[in-house]
């Protein structure tokens, strides 16, 4: 098993020297194979690669022998593989072993470099470039990642961590193979994907989506009864909305054959007349429909099929600035959030260093979008950087409606970064020119920002009245995706006000349709949020998991602000030795956000774990400061275990 790693690799990716994709194996510097002498070593050296740093002599000790093994077992073992990486990769410091191993070195490592370009490159509309970098890659696959399940906790994560970039790899290949034309080929990729993952809702939609480009329609709605027969059979749930999107268009285009041949694009929905204009010759005039349809994609949730409708539109329509600002806007809460913010910030440099600023209207939009995503992650200079790119635009239209959206993406910066009074002129004065012409999309959202100032405020009675309000409108005009995001703040606020029934039930909907939305993102902010409520309703176990969950998609985001508050709060949750790690972190990236915040709660963390209750106390001293200078009070009730320190350090001592 050792030898499998010895499989050629194409000549233009660089052969790794760790290789877990497939039995854990290496090579040595010469390009030959290394061997490993029994099971022992490859579980040390599995154990090494999958640690996110160092790891502990006892958990080594533990995990590989199951006892004390016998007099210089381990120091023979690690002599044995230090001589194989070589001296300078494998370090011992203070009781643990570090393997140094850059991404570089490393098959998964290369494989993950080559999804994200492969991303890229689809945004840009080269699908054959994308193909081209992504096949090399993935011909490093060699089997299972890390071979067989090991039974060791760490091991068993990064290998599943593996199988989804893997998966996340096969994927992207089909969507390139999708858009470079070849759709047989898409067909065999995503039935071999829905044979190997068949819960996963993902290898479905690739398998439906590429049947209806190959003109095999019949097939493609028979793939969907049998994904929704499949699906269900594995509790995975209904077919989600991309799936069932898929249909939808599907049947219509079925209807629309059995229409007299004069029928024209006056009687279709507009995805339909969106590819009823590209079909017939006016694909500039699809184009812009499709731009003009984004906003309504965008509130509705609809994203996906948005984002496809567009990149399908690029083949001969390259130098579409709104086209690929609004892919990437409505890309920006999925699976590719991190590559489609890059791609924006890209196309937005090129326009500075060009000096030619964007002016157009459905440009501009886009980039507040795109902003306002920023600011939620916690990258105020990001975010203010598509604020200065938008502004011409919002300039040149006049119009009091771009100047409000402005003021709203404002104000999510302003409080984001501690200025709330002005967050809330800007909010406010925004919310009155959508009431006046009556916009409901902007009342929503001024109403939603006006009530997250009120919770900075601790003032819950009235942020859960606006939230309602907000609610409401999202029902009313069946705009899902915002729905799902005040039902977050609606279950937040009122479980922090002390209906924590209540509140647990609206953050459970929410969870659901988040998944039923298949937003990642979503998901992730909707879990973690009922996390927090668990842990205030003392569930830690539940609050742990949720964590989790949460804490890994934001660190495949890069969302910064996701990260201080997830690792934060789960550094209260978790086993004492994961705290310290976690603080860290938490700490390292509240200060990247400059969000006073997420400085406070972090602070609050630290207190709550102090040793003792000098440290404490300091700690709650400056999470004080914080709030009370840039952020606000916090909330009674938000952090019961912060309430019960504070009453306990209030006490006169004997």
């Amino acid at each position: 098993m050792e030898n499998a790693g010895d499989d050629a690799a194409p000549a233009t990716t660089p052969r790794p020297r760790f290789l877990v994709l497939g039995p854990v194996a290496l090579r040595r510097d010469d390009g030959t194979a290394a061997v490993l002498t029994g099971r022992r070593d490859r579980l040390l050296l599995a154990m090494l690669l999958a640690a996110d740093g160092s790891v502990p002599v006892d958990a080594i000790v533990e995990a590989v022998w199951g006892r004390a093994p016998g007099h210089n077992a381990l120091q023979a073992r690690v002599s044995h593989l230090r001589r194989l990486v070589g001296p300078s990769r494998l370090r011992h410091d203070q009781g643990s072993y570090r393997l140094v191993a850059p991404a570089s070195d490393r098959d998964d490592g290369l494989l993950a470099r080559a999804v994200d370009e492969a991303q890229r490159l689809l945004l840009r509309g080269e699908a054959e470039s994308a193909l081209a970098t992504l096949r090399p890659a993935l011909a490093l696959v060699r089997g299972r990642p890390y071979g067989s399940g090991t039974g060791i906790p760490t091991v068993d994560a990064a290998a599943a961590r593996a199988r989804d970039l893997v998966a996340r790899a096969r994927e992207v290949e089909i969507r390139a193979l999708l858009e470079s034309g070849d759709g047989a080929a898409a067909v065999s990729a995503s039935r071999a994907r829905t044979i190997e993952h068949p819960g996963q809702q993902a290898g479905w939609v690739l398998l439906v989506a590429a049947l209806e480009r190959c003109g095999r329609r019949a097939e493609a709605l028979a793939e969907y009864d049998r994904a929704e027969r499949v699906l269900a059979e594995r509790g995975a749930g209904p077919p989600g909305d991309e799936l069932r999107s898929l249909r939808l268009r599907l049947l219509a285009a079925e209807r629309g054959e059995r229409r007299p041949a004069t029928a024209g694009p006056g009687v279709l929905q507009p995805t339909d007349m969106i590819r009823w204009l590209d079909t017939h010759g006016h694909r500039a005039a699809a184009l812009d429909l499709a731009v003009r349809c984004a906003w309504g994609w965008w509130l509705a949730g609809d994203r996906s099929r948005g984002r496809l409708v567009l990149l399908d539109l690029y083949g001969e329509a390259p130098r579409s600035l709104a086209g690929r600002l609004w892919a990437c806007a409505l890309a920006a809460h999925d699976r590719e959030e991190p590559v489609a913010l890059s791609e924006a910030q890209r196309l937005v440099e090129g326009r500075v260093r060009a000096d030619h600023p964007v002016t157009g209207s459905q440009e501009g939009l886009a980039l507040l979008l795109l902003a306002d995503r920023r600011a939620e992650r916690g990258e105020p200079e990001k975010a203010r950087a598509f604020l200065a790119a938008a502004a011409p635009a919002v300039d040149a239209t006049g119009h009091r409606w771009g100047h409000a959206l402005a003021d709203l993406v404002h104000g999510r910066l302003l409080l984001a970064t501690g200025d709330p009074d002005r967050a809330r002129v800007r909010a406010a004065r925004a919310e009155q020119v959508f009431r006046e012409q009556a916009d409901s999309a902007g009342r929503m959202r001024a109403l939603e920002l006006l009530a997250a100032l009120d919770e900075a405020a601790a003032d819950l009675a009235r942020a859960v009245s606006r939230y309602t309000e907000a609610w409401r409108i999202a029902t009313e005009c069946g705009w899902v995706y915002a729905r799902c995001q005040l039902s977050v703040h609606l279950g937040s606020a009122t479980h922090v006000g002390g209906d924590h029934a209540a509140g647990t039930a609206r953050l459970a909907e929410a969870v659901a349709l988040a998944e039923h939305l298949g937003s990642p993102s979503m998901f992730a902010w909707s879990r973690n949020n009922l996390a927090l409520a668990q842990a205030r309703s003392g569930d830690a176990a539940g609050a742990e998991r949720g964590h989790r969950l949460a804490l890994e998609w934001y660190r495949y985001a890069g969302s910064t602000a996701g990260i201080a508050l997830t690792a934060a709060a789960l550094a209260r949750v978790t086993s004492a030795t994961d705290a310290a790690a976690l603080l860290d972190l938490a700490g390292r990236s509240a200060a990247a956000t400059g969000d006073p915040r997420a400085l406070a709660y972090v602070a609050e963390s630290r207190a709550v774990l102090a040793d003792d209750a000098e440290a404490a106390g300091e700690h709650l001293r400056e999470a004080r400061r914080l709030r009370s200078t840039r952020g606000g009070a916090r909330p009674v009730g938000e952090q019961p275990d912060v309430d019960a320190l504070e009453t306990r350090l209030a006490r006169p001592t004997a």
